[in-house]
């Protein structure tokens, strides 16, 4: 049967903030040059493919990214508040190496970084929430449609538990998505499938001969 809904997920290009390693969420960095690259890199491996929508998340990283796919595919992207970065509070703008907000930053660090998301990050629930009414939006005005989404590492992660799993808490199943890689998704008869996965082979650099 064909699928009644494909989202294509394009995880925004690299940016300053990530090439210094330190965390985003929702506060934002400019794409750096490699960046802006390899969106260029990006476009190029999607154009010819044909889209209903470009949808995108409203923070400046994923604008610029969504800005060059849209110029390369004839699509003005559409910016949806849903598909903006968990918000990870108080360990935004620090470095990842010490404050990761997954618990993988140092040891020493762990416990406050602990406290500090249980009393200053966006909860699970709130942030499955947003993403489950985002789907929902784009899902009524394109029910059978081929929809192009720019959005954020854990943006990705929640949409691939919600629509595969039906669980929220797995977020952190899904991953890593490297800059500007994508991702696809078919559904056929309200199930979902994965079709690409993280696909970043467009973005390697051509060496010389």
């Amino acid at each position: 049967m064909e699928p009644t809904l494909q989202l294509t997920l394009v995880r925004h290009g690299e940016t300053e903030w990530m090439e210094l390693g330190r965390l985003h969420g929702r506060l934002d960095s400019p794409l750096s040059v490699t960046g802006r690259r390899h969106a260029e890199r990006t476009a190029a491996r999607l154009r010819g493919e044909a889209f209903n929508a470009l949808f995108t998340s409203p923070k400046g990283r994923a604008m610029q990214t969504a800005l060059i796919l849209g110029d390369a595919l004839g699509l003005a992207p559409a910016p949806l508040d849903g598909l903006r970065e968990m918000d990870f509070g108080w360990s935004e703008g620090k470095p990842l190496k010490r404050y990761d907000p997954d618990g993988s930053g140092a040891r020493l660090f762990r416990p406050l970084v602990r406290l500090a998301m249980g009393f200053t990050a966006e909860r699970v629930s709130e942030f499955a929430a947003r993403i489950r009414e985002a789907i929902a939006t784009m899902q009524a005005q394109y029910p059978h449609g081929r929809l192009l989404v720019v959005t954020h590492w854990g943006v990705i992660s929640m949409l691939m538990a919600l629509l595969l799993d039906g669980d929220a808490d797995r977020w952190r199943d899904y991953g890593p998505w490297v800059a500007c890689s994508i991702s696809e998704l078919h559904a056929t008869d309200g199930v979902w499938r994965i079709i690409r996965l993280n696909d970043h082979l467009h973005l390697q650099e051509e060496r010389p001969t």
